[in-house]
């Protein structure tokens, strides 16, 4: 028995260290990847999700991680004239979470680097995925602008941001960020060697998963 035990997981460990079957997963889950002229030419507005930086103790600046790729990817959208406004949505991750609100956050982080703009709006209330979309609609409600917007989100984050956006009334078209599966083809040591990155990137999916079945039954989606 206890052979049969170490057996089965040295196979799991192999299974979910392996980069081909993660990437073969994950690229069934995530939103494709496209490029700007793909997207619908009327839809002016953008709305990135936060979920990219937290504030450093220290010296009060972002620390960003990988999913900040949204960030780049929304301003890159709003300054090369595919869209005419970027709405940043983000706020405190926690109830009693003492940290600035990412929005704050990010807010002064452009304006220090002379991005920030009359075309860049900042929500920094919401605290989750659900939040964004409610407190976005709000946004656009009170300022009457049309609720046709590019949503910019991580690639495996795209279908429960979207669910959540089309159902406080919006029309989505998506421009995914930072896939999982990366943008390099396979190579022989994807097959064959096993990664400890791959394995906490599982983590990534199996919370994303987590996360849709929690708002399907909070009739959040």
């Amino acid at each position: 028995m206890r052979r049969q035990f170490f057996y089965a997981a040295f196979l799991l460990l192999l299974l979910f260290s392996n980069g081909a079957v993660f990437h073969s997963v994950a690229g069934l889950w995530e939103e494709p990847q496209k490029k700007a002229s793909q997207l619908h030419s009327n839809y002016r507005k953008i709305v990135v999700l936060g979920g990219m930086a937290s504030e450093n103790s220290v010296n009060g600046l972002p620390r960003f991680s990988q999913s900040s790729d949204r960030l780049w990817q929304g301003l890159w959208l709003l300054k090369t004239g595919k869209a005419d406004t970027l709405i940043l949505s983000g706020g405190r991750g926690t109830l009693f979470d003492k940290q600035k609100p990412e929005g704050e956050l990010l807010k002064n982080y452009l304006d220090d680097i002379d991005v920030l703009s009359d075309q860049i709006i900042i929500e920094s209330v919401s605290r989750n995925t659900y939040e964004n979309a409610v407190e976005t609609a709000k946004i656009f409600n009170n300022t009457g602008m049309s609720k046709e917007i590019i949503l910019v989100s991580s690639a495996f984050h795209i279908p429960r941001a979207r669910a959540c956006f089309e159902n406080q009334g919006f029309t989505v078209d998506v421009f995914p960020a930072d896939p999982l599966t990366g943008v390099r083809p396979l190579q022989w040591k994807d097959f064959i060697i096993p990664s400890a990155y791959v394995m906490d990137q599982w983590g990534v999916l199996f919370r994303e998963w987590a996360g849709i079945l929690m708002y399907k039954i909070n009739g959040y989606i």
